[in-house]
């Protein structure tokens, strides 16, 4: 009897055990990845994701904000972040920085390298710098990158403050690059603000799902 009761302890030790490591079955990259190419992602709200998660993003990229995050079961959560709350910020959609964590909140480290294909969901497309914006006070902001002009805004914003009345506009035309399923590089010129929704919207809609390049 006490065989039969020392058995039936060690498998519910060992079950427990198993379940609470079950996202260590793979290894992070692999998670990652499984993440991005599940079929069944949910959308789901800041409020959903665990404390833990919250806590890493504030730590590690406290100056933004989550645009979006879905959650593939049984896998974990992929977090889309954009640099403000109060409008869209176009140069956001060249952002490669989507953060990944298990179910229960631990933060996923990929260790691949960029020319490793499989290492996250790329950027929609990229901007043919330098480009500019007109502020509200009319006052232009331009940079070689994504970051100088982002660091350039910060500060404007810091002074100016903050909202939608004084959301800074993008000077047309600019130049796109876009890459296609057999890594052809193209490069399309966006000349209207229209173009510029359709592309925002195939960029929020399409990009990681399977099927063909609508990007022209």
């Amino acid at each position: 009897m006490k065989n039969f009761t020392y058995i039936i302890s060690m498998l519910l030790i060992a079950f427990t055990f198993s379940c609470e490591n079950m996202d260590q079955e793979m290894t992070d990259d692999e998670l990652i990845q499984a993440i991005i190419e599940s079929e069944n992602r949910i959308s789901v709200t800041k409020e959903d994701l665990p404390q833990s998660t919250l806590t890493s993003l504030n730590f590690d990229m406290p100056n933004d904000v989550i645009r979006s995050a879905e959650l593939a079961p049984d896998l974990g959560f992929e977090i889309e972040l954009k640099s403000w709350n109060f409008f869209e910020f176009e140069l956001d959609f060249e952002r490669d920085d989507n953060k990944y964590f298990t179910t229960k909140g631990r933060k996923l480290e990929s260790t691949k390298g960029k020319k490793d294909g499989k290492k996250k969901r790329g950027p929609c497309f990229k901007y043919v710098y330098p480009i500019s914006y007109t502020m509200a006070d009319n006052s232009i902001i331009s940079g070689d990158n994504r970051k100088e002009i982002h660091t350039q805004m910060k500060a404007y914003f810091d002074k100016n403050g903050k909202s939608r009345e004084n959301k800074p506009t993008l000077n047309l035309p600019v130049q796109i690059l876009t890459i296609s399923k057999d890594k052809t590089v193209s490069t399309k010129e966006i000349s209207t603000l229209e173009d510029l929704k359709l592309l925002w919207e195939y960029c929020k809609r399409g990009k990681g799902q399977k099927g063909d390049d609508k990007r022209g």
